[in-house]
């Protein structure tokens, strides 16, 4: 799964190489976006062909890194990207540069609701990163694509 050392933060997201699928979509900075970026999410990533093992760690990465993108920032608009390669997908969110919105890690109790985020996609992912853009990392497992 994930390696402990996965996190490249500032680095920029890898490129794709011959993506054989991409989508690009723009919601707005509020709550309620989270739901539909996760449907958004998801009838891509299934229409590509992936898999439900892979579709639902996509979409847990995509709701984590767009409500992060939500809360701590000041952002008008979020911006999600997915890209899918034979090996590999890619999920990028961009916040509309309105604020300071560097993530970083939280310290989350037991009973705290918030703070698990990015430990999450940590844990989840092969590599990701932060900088002007969150963006993730995810195997493309065996036949699918």
């Amino acid at each position: 799964m994930a390696l402990s050392d996965a996190t490249t933060t500032g680095a920029p997201p890898p490129a794709l190489e011959g993506t054989a699928h991409r989508v690009v979509f723009d919601l707005p900075a509020d709550g309620q976006a989270v739901g539909e970026a996760r449907h958004l999410a998801l009838a891509h990533l299934r229409s590509w062909g992936i898999g439900s093992d892979g579709c639902d760690t996509a979409v847990l990465v995509v709701s984590e890194l767009f409500t992060n993108a939500v809360i701590h920032t000041s952002s008008k608009t979020v911006t999600c990207s997915l890209g899918a390669t034979s090996d590999q997908l890619l999920i990028q969110v961009l916040d509309d540069g309105s604020g300071h919105s560097a993530p970083n890690f939280q310290k989350a109790g037991l009973r705290d609701e918030g703070g698990r985020g990015l430990m999450l996609v940590k844990s989840m992912t092969e590599r990701w990163g932060v900088g002007r853009v969150v963006w993730a990392t995810l195997p493309m497992a065996e036949g699918q694509e």
